[in-house]
């Protein structure tokens, strides 16, 4: 029986807000020495809770432009389903794969456009044509497996700190914009695009290593990462946590709305929840807001839902939900040359 103790807890809200911060300083907040923290960070990888360290990346500071897919599939069989799960994963303009649970069975995020800075390879610099391409075989492919399919573009999100993790009801909930206003346009370099891509599959990759692996001092890495971070380029070195080994299940809540001009009373509303951990807005098929929670169970997601039809019964047209069961891949810069 797996056993996550409130320590483990702390580590992990610590790891979530910055995953490259040395041991010993998340040692310092949790009352735990170096070796005692490294140990149980170990384990909890070891065990699968913490199954990846993104880092996460203002893709519009870059000119990258994102676009989300939801599948629903027929009755296909779990070779064909793995055939398509492998195929997103293998294409190098997908920078997300996941299993649902609900009114969906995969999501996937795909770039749809870049149209900045020469230091790119050549096959990236007009990826709206390299995705026009990848939705038409993706079609040929797969479209008889496919009862529904649906593309939206999250366009604002609010991300909340996760207290949850915490246990402490009495803490008020921060939270940060994403992007952060106003965007910037960033100009990088090849040396910056080779950081990132290292830095999107493993945050806690050793400077050193990243100083040896591209032949430039530390002293250069420290630099670059300093300006990517100043430059809102790089949002946080964070963590991926299966939270179902830790009592707790992801939910999504997508909404559409009656009475668009009640949209920000909706966003007010909800942030009173502790257990929320964003609101987004996008423009699709029928998704005006998106809220992703943190909870315990169906039952809880249900006295939201209920909470929020009561509260504004003439504002929203409808809604579905759905829960995170597996991330396959989360990559933010999935380019190869």
């Amino acid at each position: 029986m797996l056993k996550i103790d409130k320590k483990d807890l702390k580590i992990g809200y610590h790891l979530l807000h910055n995953s490259r911060q040395p041991l010993s300083q998340i040692g310092k907040k949790v009352g735990l020495s170096r070796e005692v923290v490294g140990n149980r960070i170990n384990r909890l990888e070891k065990e699968g809770v913490i199954i990846g360290y993104p880092t996460f990346i203002n893709s519009g500071c870059l000119g990258w432009g994102l676009a989300r897919f939801y599948y629903t599939f027929k009755f296909v069989s779990p070779k064909i389903k793995q055939e398509i799960i492998e195929y997103f994963i293998n294409s190098d303009i997908v920078t997300l794969v996941a299993e649902l649970e609900g009114c969906y069975d995969l999501l996937i995020n795909v770039y749809v456009n870049s149209l900045r800075t020469f230091e790119y390879p050549s096959k990236y610099r007009d990826l709206l044509s390299k995705f026009s391409s990848f939705y038409e075989q993706t079609q040929k492919k797969f479209r008889k497996y496919i009862d529904e399919q649906k593309m939206i573009a999250i366009h604002k999100s609010e991300l909340f700190d996760p207290i949850y993790l915490l246990d402490n009801k009495n803490l008020s909930r921060s939270s940060i914009h994403w992007p952060p206003f106003p965007i910037k346009n960033v100009q990088i370099d090849k040396l910056d695009y080779e950081i990132l891509k290292k830095l999107a599959v493993n945050a806690k990759v050793p400077t050193v290593q990243l100083a040896n692996d591209l032949n430039v001092t530390t002293a250069t890495i420290k630099n670059r990462i300093k300006r990517l971070i100043d430059e809102n380029v790089i949002g946080k070195f964070g963590i991926i946590i299966d939270n179902s080994k830790t009592g707790y299940r992801n939910y999504n809540v997508e909404i559409n709305l009656n009475n668009y001009d009640k949209k920000h009373d909706i966003i007010k509303y909800v942030r009173k929840y502790q257990n929320i951990d964003g609101v987004f807005q996008s423009f699709g098929q029928g998704v005006d807001l998106n809220f992703s929670y943190t909870l315990k169970d169906n039952k809880e997601l249900q006295e939201i839902i209920n909470d929020l039809s009561s509260e504004f019964p003439d504002a929203i047209k409808n809604y579905r939900y759905f829960s995170w069961e597996k991330y396959l891949k989360y990559n933010k810069v999935p380019f190869n040359e």
